[in-house]
């Protein structure tokens, strides 16, 4: 006889996934609050892909080997409304073209590259801190983390007269790979940590 499953204690509904936070680990704090406030409406370019380089033997003429090659991570595409008073896109921009504009030598707090996290929390969670209130991470089931992330381009949608829409702004990142956290502990309890191997957003 097949054994029924608990609901009560069984999850079996996937991970929703309009429901997150995106959190910015940047050694300037100002950073870190500007973008944790602006609530973006979309992140795209969760992916990886591991090049395939193909060898072909003498003598084996029915197909090539094919060897793992570089892996490379895509670029991650952030939307956001544009609101009078959340700069954090247009001053990570800055940043970028002041140091390749060249300030000389580069200190701490201006510092182009930067780590993140993006949490999803659960669903359906309305009130508490598990909701993501005030920017708990309470509520997180699963995290994404970035690292050595660089800002490349930031643009707006057009304007138009005759139009009835808001004012959009994207921000495209580039980073060096990334690491996904599964389960409450894990998701909430990222860290930004630093020591002799540089920075790393970590497991507290």
């Amino acid at each position: 006889m097949p054994t029924l499953i608990n609901r009560s204690t069984t999850r079996t509904d996937p991970v929703r996934n309009f429901k997150y936070q995106v959190q910015l680990f940047h050694p300037d704090s100002q950073f870190n609050k500007a973008i944790g406030e602006m609530g973006f409406m979309t992140v795209e370019g969760l992916a990886m892909n591991t090049e395939m380089v193909p060898y072909r033997e003498g003598g084996w003429n029915t197909n090539p080997h094919k060897l793992p090659g570089q892996t490379d991570f895509a670029p991650l595409t952030l939307n956001a409304g544009v609101f009078w008073n959340k700069t954090g896109m247009w001053d990570l921009a800055k940043q970028m073209f002041s140091v390749q504009w060249g300030n000389g030598k580069i200190g701490l707090l201006d510092e182009y590259r930067y780590d993140m996290a993006v949490r999803i929390l659960d669903h359906p969670v309305t009130k508490g801190s598990e909701s993501g209130t005030g920017g708990s991470t309470d509520g997180a089931i699963m995290a994404f983390a970035f690292y050595n992330c660089w800002t490349a381009s930031i643009g707006f949608n057009g304007l138009n007269a005759m139009d009835n829409a808001i004012l959009v702004h994207q921000m495209t990142v580039h980073h060096e790979g990334f690491d996904v956290f599964f389960g409450n502990s894990e998701a909430k309890s990222l860290i930004h940590t630093s020591g002799g191997g540089g920075s790393r957003v970590s497991i507290r």
